[in-house]
């Protein structure tokens, strides 16, 4: 069954995650991906809970359902016509960030998918997976999903990055999905802080020579973003460009300025579409 596509959702059962569950269903329907649900509370029936050794594992059954999320999307399931992804749950609750890490490594997730919502207190945290270092050992992006934020195919999505270090893995990545949803995709030229700005000739020259010479898509264009004042350029980004997914690496360059911090929980209220980061 799982020689498709995996998205794995972390799960503890709150509303983000519910919301972010659905926003991964439609992912998964129009990539032909399979969905598990990592839960990180506990299963009320210990005694057969889910081992998180491998997704493939034979006690990962169908019929085993510990969280309301899983409930939920089946009945989705049911209801939908077309390609349906398969659905499973594995217990995560008393796996720490390298066990995670190890788990999503040698299962080839394809992406994690997370909810975000605000305000989150320390006390929070505390009992939370702190997904930031997982993103650190991992190969797979980050999909993080602000809890009020629309539930739909991706229309435009923009990869935010220095084009001094832009990434032509992460490139034929996000072409593949936008090919797939029909998306708009925009390499943006942001200019990291501390380093002197790179002429809109030559930031062009490398979007022309290097990026579009080496993938094929029509709906592919190219940004320099001129406001020097980063939050300024997320919300023009966001609500000028109407993009409806953010794109970035997890370094330093950026993600101090757009998430508020190198080593954040990866969560900035103030972004209200989804925010797909990948591994430094």
């Amino acid at each position: 069954m799982y020689d498709k596509k995996t998205i794995l959702v972390i799960n503890d059962n709150s509303t983000a995650a519910i919301h972010a569950a659905e926003y991964a269903f439609l992912l998964a329907q129009n990539v032909n991906a399979n969905i598990v649900l990592a839960n990180t509370m506990a299963s009320k029936e210990s005694a057969v809970a889910i081992s998180p050794a491998s997704f493939n594992d034979e006690e990962i059954l169908e019929e085993q359902r510990f969280s309301i999320i899983a409930d939920h999307l089946l009945g989705i399931n049911v209801s939908e016509s077309g390609f349906r992804p398969g659905i499973k749950e594995t217990d995560i609750s008393n796996a720490n960030e390298c066990k995670l890490a190890e788990l999503i490594n040698r299962n080839k997730v394809w992406m994690i998918v997370k909810g975000t919502s605000a305000p989150v207190t320390e006390a929070d945290e505390v009992q939370k997976l702190k997904v930031h270092i997982v993103l650190n050992k991992i190969a797979c992006p980050l999909l993080l999903i602000p809890e009020h934020c629309p539930v739909k195919i991706i229309d435009r999505m923009i990869y935010i990055s220095d084009l001094r270090y832009f990434r032509m893995e992460i490139i034929r990545y996000l072409v593949k999905l936008a090919r797939v949803c029909k998306a708009d995709l925009s390499v943006a030229h942001l200019t990291a802080k501390g380093l002197p700005d790179m002429s809109e000739e030559y930031a062009l020259n490398i979007f022309t020579e290097d990026i579009c010479r080496n993938v094929n898509y029509d709906r592919l264009f190219f940004n320099k973003i001129k406001e020097k004042d980063f939050t300024t350029a997320v919300d023009v980004m966001i609500n000028g460009m109407q993009n409806d997914m953010l794109v970035f690496v997890n370094h330093h360059f950026h993600i101090e300025e757009i998430l508020g911090g190198y080593d954040t929980k990866l969560h900035m209220p103030t972004i209200t579409v989804p925010q797909l980061i990948f591994p430094y």
